[in-house]
C-alpha cells in the first residue's frame, strides 16, 4: 500500500474510533439523564448514523448490556416504590375519604346558594316589578298554608252540622209522615 493509501486508512480508523467514543459519550449522557436507550437516539445524539451502530458488534453489544442494566435497576426500583406508593396510596385514600365529606356540603351550599342567585336575576329579568325576595314569598306560603287548614277545618266543621242537619231533617219527615197517615 503507498503512503497515501496507509494514511487514508489510518484517518479512517481514527474518524471510526472518534465517532465510537461519541457513542459511548452519548450512551453515558443518555444513561445519566435517565433517558431510554434506543440506537435511533443515541446515533442522533453522538451525530453518527445508526448504521455505524449497527455495523459495529461491539458497540451494539455494549448499548445492549447498559440497557438490560438500566431495565434490571428500574425494575427493582419500581417494585420497592411499588410497595411504598400501596401503604401511602392507603392513606392518601383515608384523607380523601376524610376531606370529602365538608366538601361536598360546601358544594351544595354553593349550589344552592348560585340556584338563588340566578332564580332573583332571571325573576328581576322577566318582571323586575313583580320581584319579591323568596324570604317573603316563603311568608305568604306559610300563610295561605295556614288559611287553607282553617278553611279545611271550617269544611269539615259545616259538612258535619250539615249532615247532622240532614239527619234531623229526616227523623221529623219520619215523625210527620206518621202522624198524618
Amino acid at each position: 500500500m503507498s503512503g497515501r493509501g496507509e494514511a487514508m486508512v489510518a484517518q479512517r480508523r481514527l474518524d471510526s474510533q472518534t465517532k465510537h467514543q461519541r457513542v459511548i459519550a452519548a450512551l453515558d449522557a443518555h444513561m445519566a439523564a435517565g433517558l431510554a436507550l434506543s440506537i435511533a437516539g443515541l446515533a442522533r445524539h453522538a451525530g453518527v448514523s445508526r448504521k455505524f451502530i449497527y455495523a459495529h458488534r461491539d458497540l451494539r453489544a455494549q448499548i445492549e448490556k447498559r440497557a438490560e442494566q438500566t431495565n434490571k435497576a428500574g425494575t427493582a426500583r419500581a417494585v420497592a416504590d411499588g410497595q411504598v406508593t400501596i401503604a401511602s396510596l392507603r392513606a392518601d385514600a383515608a384523607y380523601a375519604k376524610a376531606q370529602n365529606g365538608p366538601l361536598r356540603e360546601r358544594v351544595r351550599a354553593l349550589e344552592q346558594r348560585v340556584s338563588t342567585m340566578l332564580g332573583r336575576e332571571v325573576a328581576g329579568e322577566i318582571d323586575p316589578a313583580a320581584y319579591e325576595p323568596p324570604d317573603q314569598l316563603r311568608a305568604q306560603l306559610e300563610t295561605a298554608q295556614a288559611r287553607v287548614f282553617e278553611l279545611e277545618e271550617t269544611l269539615a266543621d259545616a259538612q258535619e252540622e250539615l249532615e247532622a242537619v240532614r239527619e234531623i231533617n229526616r227523623e221529623l219527615l219520619a215523625a210527620q209522615n206518621r202522624s198524618g197517615r
